[in-house]
């Protein structure tokens, strides 16, 4: 019975005692008799290690509906406000032109930017490959859509989509995707991965012009494309380096963790 009310009372010094908050008689006292019990010796150590607090399972799993509650209500406004979007273009051409004609172009512009965020918002995995991936399918629909417009239905312009629409199209998506592929390949991070695409942009500002027919070789070259040309590199060169000081910073910081 002694020796417990013995215990008992070490034991309820023991939170002074570790904020150092205990006279040193009382220290003495204290650590004596933690040398003969075992006991008030693990109560010590239980003590001084860190408390670890984790959320209740029914309070991680509240979290999560919350959070997926909120993301279905952000996409299904959006998914709201596009069809109201869409609805209205429809009337507004019917009613001013008697058919329908730039309707299309603007319904599958709205549906370019709503798909692949409603993609990036439900996908559980690889979010922003998905979403892009779906977005460069809708690119190639709106750059078909705008040429069937106004070719067939406004008489506007000239056949331009096989020599120009496509490949330009085709030729800024090998870009963007290479600087995703680089990121993947490497596991950089994002600003290297934007200075691939920077730099890739110089040597595909020249091609579009080539493919629009606004130049017709190096020779041909003026001031203000060299300028662009320069400009991009510049920019390259900087966000490489602004993402080589990240990387750096990063991992500095996880070694000293």
């Amino acid at each position: 019975m002694e020796q417990r009310l013995v215990c008992d009372t070490v034991r309820d010094l023991l939170p002074m005692y570790i904020d150092h908050m205990t006279s040193e008689a009382s220290n003495e006292s204290i650590e004596g008799h933690m040398e003969n019990c075992q006991e008030c010796r693990d109560a010590l150590e239980q003590m001084r290690s860190p408390v670890r607090v984790e959320a209740a399972p029914e309070v991680k799993d509240f979290r999560k509906f919350l959070k997926k509650s909120k993301m279905s209500l952000l996409y299904w406004m959006a998914g709201a406000a596009a069809l109201i979007a869409i609805v209205a273009c429809f009337i507004v051409n019917l009613a001013v032109d008697q058919r329908l004609s730039w309707f299309y172009i603007v319904g599958i512009g709205i549906v370019t930017a709503y798909l692949p965020v409603y993609v990036w918002i439900t996908a559980s995995k690889h979010r922003f490959v998905k979403g892009l991936a779906v977005l460069s399918i809708c690119v190639f629909l709106v750059v078909g859509t705008v040429q069937i417009v106004l070719y067939y239905l406004m008489g506007i312009g000239e056949m331009w989509f096989w020599e120009i629409g496509l490949p330009v199209t085709v030729l800024w998506l090998v870009i963007v995707w290479a600087g995703v592929a680089f990121h993947g390949c490497f596991h950089t991070n994002a600003l290297i991965s934007l200075s691939v695409i920077t730099f890739l942009a110089v040597p595909g500002n020249y091609l579009t012009q080539c493919l629009t027919g606004d130049c017709q070789g190096i020779h041909s070259l003026d001031i203000g494309s060299i300028a662009d040309g320069m400009g991009n590199g510049l920019a390259a060169v900087l966000l490489l380096l602004a993402g080589l000081a990240w990387q750096r910073r990063k991992g500095k910081k996880e070694d000293g963790e």
